[in-house]
């Protein structure tokens, strides 16, 4: 069980901070006002500058969106000349299938037309001998 001991002073100490100096008049500091002065200040250039980037960012993203439309169409119209294209080469690969058919069938038609000529070249010269 400890005892405090008080010291003389802390009875001054007590009495100067419930009661002002008597006769003297105090002026309120002027700090707290110059302190909310200053942090509105910075609050409204935050917001100021927040507004301003947020308007470049909402023209940057407008230029891109367009940008992804003009991107869009031109491979909507690539794909549509890939397609196109396909087909003309679908196209082709069957005519020309179809024409290798006809050089078939005509160098076969050929072949036998010179072996009958031959034939009956062959057969007009043995019987002259």
């Amino acid at each position: 069980m400890f005892v405090h001991m008080s010291s003389p002073w802390d009875d001054v100490r007590k009495e100067s901070l419930e009661m002002p100096a008597v006769g003297r008049q105090t002026t309120p500091s002027p700090l707290p006002w110059m302190l909310l002065t200053v942090s509105i200040a910075m609050t409204i250039g935050v917001l100021i500058l927040g507004r301003s980037r947020l308007e470049d960012e909402r023209v940057r993203t407008a230029t891109a969106l367009r940008a992804n439309d003009e991107v869009k169409g031109q491979l909507k119209s690539a794909i549509e000349d890939l397609d196109q294209s396909r087909a003309a080469c679908n196209a082709a690969d069957q005519s020309t299938g179809e024409l290798q058919k006809q050089i078939l069938t005509l160098e076969l038609a050929n072949r036998r037309q010179q072996e009958e000529l031959t034939r009956l070249k062959s057969a007009a010269k043995g019987p002259k001998r």
